[in-house]
C-alpha cells in the first residue's frame, strides 16, 4: 500500500540562528546635522571658524612665551564662542535624542510652552541655553581627563608639564565635544556611530575628526631639531587642534562630502539573505530525496 506523501514544506523565511538580523540592522542610519536656515545662523556659520582662528592667531605670541597662562586665560572665551555657535547655528537635541531628523530629538515636547515674549523666553532657555551649558560642561568634566590620559599615553610629559597637558586637553574637549553633545544629546545609537567612525559627515562630525587629526599632525614638529621657540610642548599640538577644527568644519560642509559615510563592513541584510537562500535549497534537496525513497 502506497502511503500518501505529504506536500513539500513551503520555503522557510526564517533566518538561521547564526544569521538572525538584529533590530538595529533594520534601523535607518541617522542623517547628518544641518546648519539652521535662519539668516543669522547662516552668516555666523561662516564667521565662527574665522573668529576662532583670528583669536588664536592674536594670542599665539603670548602662547609661545607662556603656554599655561595663555591657555588658561583663553579657555573661557573659547567656551563662550562655542556656546554662541551652537545656540545660533545648530539644532538642539532634547529628551536624550539626536537633532539630526529636522532638529527634533526623541521625546521632544512639541506642545506650546507659552505665547508671545514669555513663550519665546521659555523656549530659548529650555531648548537652547540649558543644552548649551551642558554641552560645554560635560566635555570639560569628562573629556579633559580622558584626553589628558591619551596625550600622556602618546608621549606627553607626565611629571613636568602636567598643567599644560590638562589645559591642552580642555581646549580639545571644548572644540570637539561641545557641538556633538549639543546636537546628539545622549542618543546611544548616534554615539555608537561616532565611536565606530561611521557617522555621516557634516560640519559637527568633520570638526571633531579635524581636532583629532590636527593634534596628531601638530605633534610632528616637536622632536625636530629646528630649535624654534614655538616647537615646545604643547604649542604645536594646540595649533594643529585649532587648524584641524576649522579645516574639518569646512570640509564637512562641502557638498562633495556632506552626508557621506565610511563603510568598514558589508551590510548585514545581504549576508542574511544569502543564508536564507542556502537554507531553502538544502530543505528542498532533503525533501526530494525522502520522496524518492518512499
Amino acid at each position: 500500500m502506497v502511503q500518501p506523501t505529504s506536500p513539500p514544506k513551503p520555503a522557510s523565511t526564517s533566518y538561521p540562528p547564526h544569521k538572525q538580523l538584529s533590530p538595529s540592522s533594520h534601523a535607518q542610519p541617522h542623517p547628518p546635522i544641518f546648519i539652521l536656515s535662519s539668516p543669522l545662523a547662516q552668516a555666523y556659520a561662516h564667521i565662527h571658524p574665522l573668529l576662532l582662528l583670528s583669536c588664536f592667531a592674536l594670542s599665539f605670541c603670548a602662547l609661545v612665551d607662556d603656554p599655561v597662562s595663555t591657555l588658561l586665560g583663553s579657555l573661557a572665551p573659547l567656551a563662550l564662542m562655542q556656546g554662541i555657535y551652537v545656540i545660533v547655528c545648530l539644532p538642539a537635541a532634547t529628551g536624550g535624542g539626536s537633532a539630526g531628523d529636522g532638529g527634533l530629538g526623541k521625546g521632544r515636547n512639541v506642545s506650546g510652552g507659552g505665547s508671545g515674549k514669555t513663550g519665546a523666553k521659555k523656549r530659548l532657555g529650555g531648548g537652547k541655553i540649558i543644552p548649551a551649558l551642558l554641552s560645554i560642561t560635560l566635555p570639560v568634566i569628562l573629556g579633559t581627563p580622558f584626553l589628558s590620559i591619551c596625550l600622556i599615553l602618546f608621549g606627553a610629559p607626565f611629571t613636568t608639564n602636567l598643567p599644560a597637558t590638562i589645559l591642552c586637553a580642555a581646549h580639545m574637549s571644548i572644540l570637539a565635544g561641545t557641538s556633538l553633545i549639543y546636537v546628539h544629546g545622549t542618543d546611544g545609537a548616534v554615539w555608537q556611530e561616532i565611536w565606530g567612525i561611521s557617522r555621516a559627515i557634516d560640519a559637527v562630525w568633520g570638526a571633531t575628526v579635524g581636532v583629532g587629526l590636527g593634534a596628531w599632525f601638530g605633534a610632528v614638529p616637536i622632536p625636530l631639531d629646528w630649535d624654534r621657540p614655538w616647537q615646545t610642548y604643547p604649542i604645536t599640538i594646540i595649533t594643529g587642534t585649532y587648524i584641524g577644527y576649522v579645516l574639518g568644519y569646512i570640509v564637512g560642509r562641502t557638498p562633495l562630502l556632506y552626508g557621506k559615510r565610511i563603510q568598514f563592513t558589508a551590510p548585514e541584510e545581504e549576508n542574511a539573505e544569502d543564508g536564507v537562500i542556502d537554507e531553502n535549497v538544502n530543505e528542498g534537496m532533503v525533501g526530494s530525496r525522502a520522496e524518492k525513497k518512499k
